[in-house]
Order: C-alpha cells, then structure tokens, then sequence
C-alpha cells in the first residue's frame, strides 16, 4: 500500500496545481502596470487645477489647449512639474484661492512653505500662483519648530474619479 502512496500523492498534486493555475496570468503579466504621472493642469495661466476638477468644466467654454512637455514648460512652472503642463484659456471665471489665503485658512502664519505632490515651491511661484478649491485632495501642515522655523503647507492634488460602467455598456455617440 505505501509502495503506491507516494506515486498517487505525486499525480494527485500535480493534477490539483495545475486545476489551480489554468488559466491565470503570471507575476509577470499581471504586474505590468506603469505608474504614468498626471501632467499639471493650469487654467487662466497661473491658476492650478487637477484631474478632480474637470467634471465640473465645460467643453464648449475651452478656448484654447497647450501642452507643455517637461523640456519646454514654462519658467513658472519648473520645478514643480511631473509630466508636463497642460494649460486651458477658459471663458467662465474658475474660484480660486492664494497659498496666503489657505495658509491664512488653516491657522498658518508667515513664514510658511508650499509643497504640493510632495515637490516645493519657489516663493515667486507660491506667490504667482493660485490654486482652485476643486483640486484640492488633502491638506497637510507641519508647524513651525525651533529646528524648521517655517511651517510646511503640503497639498496633495485631487485625483480624477474613475467612472466604472456595468459590462457589456455601449456609448454612442
């Protein structure tokens, strides 16, 4: 009996693993995802917005679209940048606020410094730019100590909802 009980253990696990495995990708395949950075998004030159935002925009009040590419974004900008800029002339007011009025907003006094996805800012740049409500995610502040005398205002942008349609969904247009 023992003589057939390793043979039959060895079929009958070789049969289950690959019962287990058929038809499943490998580590290799399923891993392949890039981790591709959004661009950043500037409405009316010097206004921040992100992909959260644009929802709420308007095709038909765009006037005009550039997109910058990391080699040539504009002087503003460098820095800051993480996939280049994308830069939309729009006719409708977008609400906007000062990184004064949000460090003003979240008890901050002067000095202060701005980061936002997690690269700093110039102080021409924090006081050029501004940034929409809409494409704020998260706000994070690091008080001023004895050892950093400035407080650190982190700003992590909003990212694009994903839309997940039920299977077999057509889109006509």
């Amino acid at each position: 009996m023992t003589k057939y009980l390793f043979p039959s253990l060895l079929f009958i696990s070789l049969t289950a693993g690959s019962l287990c495995t058929y038809g499943q990708d490998s580590v290799a395949v399923r891993n392949t995802h890039h981790n591709v950075q959004e661009p950043l998004m500037l409405i009316k030159p010097n206004i921040l917005v992100s992909g959260g935002l644009f929802p709420a925009i308007m095709p038909e009040d765009i006037l005009r679209v550039e997109i910058h590419k990391e080699s040539n974004v504009p002087p503003l900008l460098r820095g800051i940048t993480w996939g280049g800029v994308i830069s939309f002339d729009y006719k409708k007011q977008i609400p906007s606020r000062s990184f004064a009025q949000i460090a003003h907003q979240q008890g901050v006094q002067r000095p202060f410094r701005v980061m936002i996805n997690g690269r700093p800012l110039s102080a021409e740049q924090v006081s050029d730019l501004r940034i929409a409500p809409g494409a704020i995610g998260q706000v994070c502040v690091t008080p001023a100590t004895p050892e950093a005398p400035e407080s650190v205002i982190a700003i992590e942008l909003a990212k694009a909802k994903s839309v997940k349609h039920p299977p077999g969904s057509i889109f006509i247009r």
